[in-house]
Parts: C-alpha cells; sequence; structure tokens
C-alpha cells in the first residue's frame, strides 16, 4: 500500500488538552483502518508541526479523506505527503526518467 505522511499543527484546544493524547491516538487509529489503511507510526515534534503521523492507505482517496477527517475533528491543520521508500523512488520516478 501506498504511504502517506501527514504533518499536523495542533490548534490552541488540543494543546491545551494534550492529556487526551493516548484517546486522540486511538480514535486516529480507527479511522485510518476505517478508511482499510494502517497507522504505521505517531511522532510528537518540536517546531512547525506538533505531529507527525506515518499511515499507509489503499489510495490517494483514502489518504485525502483521512486528512479532511483530522482536519474535521477540531482544530487541527493537517498537511498530507505521498512517501516513497528508496526502492519505489528508483522504480516509480527515476527508471521512468531515463
Amino acid at each position: 500500500m501506498p504511504t502517506y505522511v501527514h504533518l499536523m499543527e495542533l490548534g490552541k484546544e488540543s494543546l491545551e488538552t494534550m492529556e487526551k493524547s493516548p484517546d486522540r491516538r486511538q480514535a486516529a487509529r480507527e479511522m485510518i483502518t476505517g478508511e482499510g489503511g494502517e497507522l504505521l507510526a505517531i511522532y510528537y515534534t518540536f517546531g512547525r508541526y506538533d505531529v507527525v503521523a506515518v499511515a499507509e492507505y489503499p489510495d490517494d482517496g483514502a489518504a485525502a479523506r483521512a486528512a479532511i477527517t483530522f482536519r474535521g475533528e477540531g482544530n487541527t491543520s493537517v498537511e498530507t505527503l505521498p512517501a516513497f521508500t528508496e526502492g519505489e523512488w528508483d522504480e516509480e520516478v527515476v527508471e521512468k526518467m531515463e
């Protein structure tokens, strides 16, 4: 399945209620699974983004629906990026440029 990276910036409400993080992670896992995907990892970061989530989805539509759901759940902004392994990059991009 294709891999996607969700870069999330939490809003004030989420930052003020960090004790709810375990529940939010579980809800995210369930939502991603509902889209036919799998949550591979969640990282909390500091800087421009507060959370980086790595997930696999069956297609772009499922990834887009998940991103929209993340945004619709409250005060989180999300940027979603498709991600390629080295092998996928070489096969899908490099070899086709030759």
